[in-house]
C-alpha cells in the first residue's frame, strides 16, 4: 500500500509538472520575467510611417513575450490610439495640422499614392508609473540610444523623464533583453540618396565605441540578450521596386525598344547596372523626368536624391558589413543570441515565404510583408521577424519557445492593398501609376534620422558620388 501511495504521488507530481510545462513554454536558460526591448522604429512596431496601437500590439517584442511566457499582460508599450502618429515633425507640436496619421492608399491626380490619414493619435498609457518594457524610439540611431532624452518620438516613449532609452530600460533590472539598433545609421543614406560618412552614415569607429558601451551596460546587469544585425539596404522595396530602365507603369516590367531596354536618365547620364531608383522617384517619373524625350518624357534627368548609384550602394553595404562584424563580435563576447536579419531578409527577397497557400514576398504593396512606406513591416512582417528572434533564442539558450503561428496573420488586416492597386490602374498616369507623396517622403526620412537639410530639399547642389563600376 505504501509503495502504491508513493507511486501515485510520483505520478501526480509528474502530471502537475507536465501541466505546468504545457502552460509555460520552456525558455531554457533565458528568463523572461522582466523582458526589455531596445531599438528603433522596427522594434517599436512602426508601420506605414506611423506609430499606432494596431501594429504596436503585434510588435516583434510583444510577440516574443507572449510566446515565451504564455501571458497577454505584463509587457508594456507606449501605445498610440488610431490613426497613430507619423514621423512628420508637425505632428509632434500641440496643434498639428491634419493629416498626421498612418499612411493610407488613395488615388491622387490619377495615380495611386500613400498619404497620411487625417488626424493624430494620442498616447493611451502615458501615465504608467514605470518605464515601458518596449522602449524603442522611432528615429533613433545607436548614439541616440545612449544620449537622447527628449525630442520627437522620444517624448512619447521616454516621457521627458530626463533619462535615455538605455537608462530607463536598465532601471527595470531586466532578466532578458533584445537589442536591434543601428538601422538608422545607414537607412537615412539609402532613403535619401545621400551616402556621406559622418552625415548620413555613422563612422565605424563611433559605431563600435557606442555598441560596445551599450552591450557592456546590459551585460553588467546579468541579463541575457538576443541581438540582431543590420539588413542590406537592397533587401527593402523602397530601394528595389522601381526598375532603372523605362518600364510599363502597370506591371513595372521593362519596355524593350527594338529588342533593347532603355535606361532611365540619372543625374550622371543613363543609369547603369547596379544603380537603384528609389520609390520617391515615382513623383518625378510622373512628370516625365528620367524618361528620354524620344519616348515622350521630358528628357530631364532624375535628381540626385532619388537615385543610388552603384558606388553609393557599395559604400552603404561596406558600412553595413562593418557594423555587422561589430555586432557579431559583441554577441560572441557576451554569449548573446545573434539574429542574422541581413541573411534572413536576403533570403526573403530571393525566395519569399509560403503560408496557408499564399506566397509572401518583399515586393512593394502586393508582397504582404512590407507596409506602405516600403521600409517597415506589416503585422505579418513583424510576426515573421519575431520567429527569427525566437529561433535564435532557442538555439542559444536551449529553449523550446514556440514560433508565432503565422496563419492568423495571413487573413488579418494586412495592408497588401490589392484592391487599391487595381483601382489605381484604372486611372493611371502615363509614366507611373504610383506616386510616393511628398508627405510620405518627409515622414519616412524623419523616421530614418535623415538630416533636416535632406528632408527639406535644401542640400548642397553637389554631393560626393562614386564612379560607376
Amino acid at each position: 500500500m505504501h509503495r502504491l501511495k508513493t507511486l501515485m504521488s510520483a505520478l501526480a507530481l509528474a502530471l502537475l509538472v507536465a501541466g505546468a510545462a504545457f502552460g509555460q513554454p520552456s525558455t531554457g536558460t533565458a528568463n523572461f520575467s522582466t523582458y526589455v526591448a531596445f531599438g528603433d522604429s522596427l522594434t517599436a512596431g512602426y508601420s506605414s510611417s506611423a506609430l499606432v496601437r494596431t501594429y504596436q500590439v503585434n510588435s516583434y517584442p510583444a510577440l516574443i513575450y507572449r510566446q515565451a511566457t504564455a501571458k497577454t499582460t505584463g509587457f508594456e508599450q507606449p501605445l498610440i490610439s488610431e490613426p497613430g502618429i507619423s514621423g512628420l515633425a508637425v505632428c509632434n507640436g500641440p496643434n498639428p495640422p491634419a493629416p498626421c496619421g498612418i499612411l493610407r492608399l488613395t488615388v491622387v491626380n490619377g495615380a495611386l499614392s500613400p498619404v497620411p490619414t487625417p488626424g493624430r493619435g494620442v498616447p493611451v498609457n502615458l501615465t504608467l508609473p514605470r518605464p515601458y518594457n518596449n522602449l524603442a524610439v522611432p528615429g533613433q540611431t545607436l548614439h541616440d540610444l545612449l544620449t537622447q532624452v527628449t525630442g520627437g518620438f522620444a517624448d512619447v516613449v521616454l516621457r521627458q523623464q530626463g533619462f535615455t532609452q538605455l537608462q530607463q530600460g536598465l532601471s527595470l533590472k531586466p532578466t532578458f533583453v533584445t537589442l536591434w539598433i543601428g538601422n538608422n545609421d545607414v537607412l537615412g543614406a539609402a532613403a535619401s540618396g545621400i551616402a556621406i560618412e559622418g552625415v548620413t552614415l555613422t563612422p565605424v569607429d563611433q559605431f563600435q565605441a557606442d555598441y560596445t558601451a551599450v552591450v557592456n551596460a546590459i551585460s553588467a546587469t546579468g541579463a541575457k540578450m538576443a541581438i540582431a544585425n543590420i539588413p542590406d539596404v537592397t533587401s527593402i522595396p523602397f530601394v528595389t521596386t522601381i526598375p532603372r530602365v523605362v518600364f510599363n507603369p502597370q506591371t513595372l516590367q521593362p519596355i524593350p525598344i527594338n529588342g533593347q531596354t532603355v535606361p532611365l536618365i540619372g543625374p550622371n547620364g543613363p543609369l547603369q547596372p547596379g544603380d537603384f531608383v528609389l520609390l520617391t522617384a515615382s513623383a518625378e517619373l510622373s512628370q516625365g523626368r528620367g524618361i528620354p524625350a524620344a519616348l515622350g518624357g521630358s528628357g530631364l534627368p532624375l535628381t540626385d536624391d532619388v537615385v543610388l548609384s552603384k558606388g553609393e550602394v557599395a559604400t552603404i553595404q561596406n558600412f553595413v558589413t562593418a557594423y555587422n562584424q561589430i555586432i557579431a563580435k559583441a554577441a560572441s563576447d557576451k554569449g548573446a543570441a545573434l539574429v542574422d536579419m541581413n541573411a534572413n531578409l536576403k533570403d526573403l527577397a530571393a525566395n519569399g515565404i509560403a503560408v496557408g497557400g499564399i506566397t509572401f514576398t518583399s515586393k512593394f504593396l502586393t508582397g504582404g510583408i512590407f507596409s506602405y512606406d516600403g521600409v517597415h513591416p506589416t503585422a505579418f512582417g513583424y510576426a515573421y521577424v519575431a520567429n527569427f528572434f525566437i529561433d535564435s533564442i532557442n538555439r542559444q539558450f536551449g529553449g523550446g519557445i514556440p514560433e508565432v503561428d503565422l496563419y492568423p496573420f495571413v487573413f488579418g488586416p494586412l495592408p497588401t492593398a490589392a484592391a487599391a492597386v487595381n483601382a489605381g490602374k484604372a486611372s493611371a498616369n502615363r509614366f507611373t501609376s504610383f506616386v510616393f507623396s511628398e508627405e510620405a517622403r518627409r515622414s519616412l526620412l524623419q523616421t530614418l534620422s535623415a538630416p533636416q537639410w535632406v528632408i527639406d530639399g535644401t542640400k548642397p547642389p553637389r554631393k560626393p558620388r562614386h564612379p560607376h563600376g
